[in-house]
């Protein structure tokens, strides 16, 4: 019988032998291509799985060069790769049929801080609660606020662009970007920071490959300026591709490449170092939590208090309330959010107003709770109750459980489980009651249960449809 040699069984020697090469050449992290590890790897957040080749964990920048370094030479050049960090993404950004470079497990250090100047200086393997506790005795912290936040990466924020709670005051994490070290596909080093233009453009004009990447870039992002302005959406959380708006500052003398390398999904080069600004950490702190009706009410009432000049309005609906009431985690907010006698609550909105004095919040919250006062003396926007509490302690429970949706939407009883395929839609804000009425009749047409929570001072909606992936009719639906 004679022995023929699939695709597969190629790909699996190549790789092997990719792997056994960087180890005789001095890679000192771990590397990895059991079915076990690579099974790991295949999933993320997303609904998506794809079974990568191998898994190398580097230890720092030099290994990272030469797994690139190798892998740019015969007989290697076709193989590919994808840098992952938590795996908190919800469209597969993580996935790759390559091989992961997982910076999560050794490039974890925060390598240098500089507090007159409000800077801190890390490597991308970094957790975003591991920065915070770190940058807590400063009094700074990373502002973009993500409710995967103990898990979620500093590379893997800035490879989405990260944002989350707060973001129309915090914004995203391209705005806190100081400067990005990248490998690019060859193992050559890029340092990103803002230039002048002029600058950038003498850096184009060098006969290497970051010369080459400065001139086109430079190219489109000059030349094509109105067509870009035309064509991107002009959205708070324009979260995915290449940002090519922001290269260029708005009066066109600084050039920043670190704006397209963010956002850009790890398909542009490997970050393992990150310059990031600091948030002076906001003492002063109350929230707002306002009942309502229905979910609609809530939406339609949300465009008002980002008017009231809030720090963030957050929502959730009765099926996410519901859950909340039936797991352990309702006996820490219950006396925080109590029913109204003789109403039913359908929707709630969670309005932060933060301030380094207290000065800069008192007269914000008075005349939000005036106008709210009257909502319920009058019946009118759906306002059935609201409660304050500038307890911070109190504050975190009440995020805890709206950090804890995704989780109570997923343990619901049954076969079906809430699947993240249309998550994290971003609309105009003042578009979102509209486009989310529009969004559950369709979901309603198919009999699907649903839960819904989101940011609603920038018009995001995360929406998690029950589906039961075992009934081929529902994979098809």
């Amino acid at each position: 019988m004679i022995a023929t040699i699939t695709q597969q069984d190629a790909a699996s020697d190549l790789v092997a032998n990719y792997l056994n090469t960087l180890q005789k050449q001095g890679f000192t992290g771990d590397t990895d291509a059991s079915y076990a590890t690579r099974i790991t790897a295949s999933t993320d957040n997303s609904i998506y799985q794809q079974l990568p080749q191998g898994v190398i964990f580097p230890k720092n920048e030099k290994d990272i060069q030469l797994a690139l370094q190798t892998a740019s030479r015969d007989p290697f050049l076709s193989l590919t790769f994808g840098p992952r960090g938590g795996g908190t993404g919800t469209n597969g950004q993580s996935l790759t049929p390559g091989i992961v470079v997982d910076l999560s497990r050794y490039m974890r250090e925060i390598l240098e801080i500089n507090v007159e100047e409000g800077w801190v200086r890390v490597q991308t393997g970094v957790i975003k609660d591991q920065l915070n506790d770190f940058l807590r005795p400063y009094g700074f912290f990373f502002s973009p606020d993500l409710s995967t936040s103990n898990r979620a990466t500093i590379g893997g924020m800035i490879s989405t662009d990260a944002s989350g709670q707060g973001s129309l005051v915090y914004g995203k994490t391209s705005d806190h970007v100081l400067g990005l070290t990248t490998y690019l596909v060859d193992g050559t080093p890029m340092s990103t920071a803002p230039i002048n233009v002029e600058k950038a453009k003498i850096i184009a004009e060098q006969d290497t490959l970051v010369g080459t990447i400065y001139k086109t870039v430079l190219n489109i992002a000059i030349n094509e300026r109105d067509a870009i302005l035309n064509k991107f959406p002009r959205l708070n959380r324009f979260l995915t591709g290449y940002d090519l708006e922001h290269v260029l500052s708005d009066d066109l003398l600084t050039f920043d490449m670190s704006r397209l390398i963010t956002g850009s999904e790890g398909s542009l080069g490997i970050v393992t170092e990150a310059k990031l600004n600091l948030t002076p950490i906001a003492e002063f702190k109350t929230l707002i939590n306002i009942k309502y009706d229905s979910f609609d009410s809530a939406l339609r009432h949300s465009p008002f208090l980002v008017d009231a000049r809030a720090t963030s309005v957050e929502t959730v609906d009765s099926k996410v309330l519901n859950l909340a009431r039936e797991d352990i985690i309702w006996h820490s907010v219950s006396d925080l959010i109590t029913d109204v006698p003789n109403k039913n609550m359908q929707g709630l909105n969670m309005v932060e107003f933060n301030a380094v004095s207290p000065d800069d919040i008192k007269d914000k919250v008075d005349t939000l709770c005036t106008l709210l006062d009257e909502c319920v003396a009058n019946q009118t926007n759906g306002v059935i109750g609201y409660q304050l509490t500038n307890d911070k302690s109190n504050i975190l429970k009440i995020y805890a459980m709206r950090k804890k949706s995704v989780g109570l939407l997923g343990n619901v009883k049954g076969s079906q489980k809430p699947l993240a395929f249309a998550e994290d839609t971003a609309v105009p804000p003042e578009n979102l009651a509209d486009y989310i009425v529009e969004f559950r009749a369709l979901l309603d047409s198919h009999d699907l249960q649903y839960g819904m929570f989101g940011h609603v001072d920038a018009g995001v909606l995360h929406v998690r449809p029950a589906l039961d992936m075992c009934d081929p009719e529902q994979e098809k639906l």
